[in-house]
């Protein structure tokens, strides 16, 4: 009988005997050597986090807290979590840190349409877990959220509140999240009924990069005249804000404004940033758990999750004047 046996509740062994055992490791403060566990498992007890090149930029703030929650999720579960910044062809890392038994399983994120990451690890036979979903066949598990549903919500919001202008601001959709985002907008404006707001409101405007995004929103305001504007991401937000001080417009009162992410940098923004929440902790916590599930046991054909979002009201959405 090994003390892991007794530990794990497995073996051979009477539960007066356990019992006592237990309480004399509790007495001594006893902690397994993972070290130990991991020679005999053959688990590193780690977890590779394949971080796309994007994500490291300073703006890119709700991408950090999600890395955060999941070392601190994983750490729960008693796994290491191992950063790993993308090369243009990340192949390389991936099939190094498989050969090497570096680590137990993969956590992607920024997923694209048929993936090539998550193409490569299926084909190792790898298991791994997505903050999002991709296209392709075979066993994929993944965590994320509706992000149509969430800015259809958020429409239904702002016209609650009395403004009757909504336009929409994100990015050129190159990623299925800020085109389920746009769509998002326009069904909500279509689930508002006839007339209010008209048509599609002030209209979306397509980001085509943060480089020349000041220019194009001014120029959106200045000729579409939306009363509030919606926004694919918080940073996005943030650069609304400060092309209406430019034009004198005020926040909450003169031009409403909602941002998509729930980042930290929301409740920074004066007045404090209306925005829809990604339940990052909570999208760690599941990925884990699965994670944990597919290292133990082998593929499974549960299928993926969706998360709700909720919205977070700061003052960006306070009301029109009656």
């Amino acid at each position: 009988m090994c003390s892991s046996d007794l530990l794990n509740g497995t073996g051979r062994v009477g539960e007066a005997a356990r019992v006592r055992v237990l309480d004399t490791i509790e007495q001594l403060g006893y902690q397994p050597h993972q070290g130990a566990r991991s020679l005999r498992s053959r688990r590193t007890m780690r977890l590779a986090y394949l971080m796309p090149p994007i994500q490291l930029e300073p703006t890119n703030l709700i991408m950090m807290q999600f890395m955060q929650a999941l070392l601190t999720a994983a750490a729960r579960q008693h796994y290491g979590v191992l950063v790993v910044p993308e090369a243009a062809d990340p192949s390389g890392d991936i099939r190094r840190l498989v050969a090497d038994r570096s680590v137990d399983a993969f956590v992607l994120s920024g997923l694209q349409p048929a993936d090539p990451r998550a193409a490569l690890l299926q084909r190792l036979d790898m298991p791994f877990v997505c903050f999002g979903r991709t296209d392709l066949d075979g066993p994929l598990a993944w965590v994320d959220i509706d992000d149509a549903a969430a800015e259809a919500d958020a429409v239904a919001h702002v016209i609650g509140r009395g403004y009757r202008r909504p336009g929409y601001v994100g990015y050129e959709p190159r990623t299925y999240w800020d085109a389920e985002r746009e769509a998002g907008f326009l069904t909500g404006l279509a689930a508002v009924g006839p007339g209010s707001p008209p048509g599609d409101g002030a209209g979306v405007l397509r980001l085509a990069d943060d480089a020349t995004a000041r220019a194009s929103i001014t120029s959106f305001l200045v000729s579409a005249r939306p009363d509030a504007v919606l926004t694919g991401s918080d940073k996005i937000a943030a650069i609304v804000y400060g092309v209406a001080a430019e034009l004198g417009l005020r926040i909450g009162r003169d031009l409403a404004v909602v941002g998509f992410d729930g980042s930290v940098g929301a409740a920074l923004l004066s007045p404090p940033l209306t925005s829809v929440v990604m339940p990052v902790e909570d999208v760690a916590s599941r990925i884990v758990e699965r994670l944990r599930g597919l290292i133990e046991h082998g593929w499974d054909d549960a299928p993926g999750e969706i998360l709700p979002t909720w919205l977070r009201e700061g003052l960006s959405t306070t009301g029109q004047p009656a």
